[in-house]
């Protein structure tokens, strides 16, 4: 598969994960929290692609954006991300003693929707 098709994968599956944000948040489904991380990470991991850095298992978009070279503007754009890295599992499980933590407010969730849209339009836009 070419990198381009790869790039815009990853943002077409990005583009999928702002959806389920936004239908999950007006349900006040905790669940919006968990595709705030999930469209971040696959944005990350477009323009790291794009830039021929390679990306592994990593899930930590501030892990993911420190490998972005400081000369990249990207970087910038994208290191305000790593907000939603606990978002992978913070909200998904229950504490060790067993309380269930509270979900951010849909408010939040989608309002991170919307910036990471604006974000996966930029890219498409630059990077394929």
């Amino acid at each position: 598969m070419s990198e381009r098709r790869r790039i815009a994968s990853l943002l077409a599956l990005a583009d999928e994960d702002v959806a389920a944000v936004r239908v999950l948040s007006r349900e006040k489904n905790r669940y919006a929290a968990y595709h705030c991380q999930q469209a971040s990470e696959k944005l990350i991991k477009a323009v790291m692609l794009a830039r021929n850095i390679v990306s592994g298992v990593e899930h930590r978009l501030d892990v993911l954006v420190e490998k972005i070279p400081d000369s990249d503007s990207w970087k910038a754009v994208l290191r305000p991300l790593d907000i939603y890295t606990p978002y992978a599992t913070t909200f998904r499980y229950p504490t060790p003693g067993g309380r269930i933590p509270s979900a951010p407010l849909p408010e939040e969730t989608q309002a991170g929707a919307e910036r990471i849209a604006v974000l996966i339009k930029k890219a498409r836009d630059e990077l394929i």
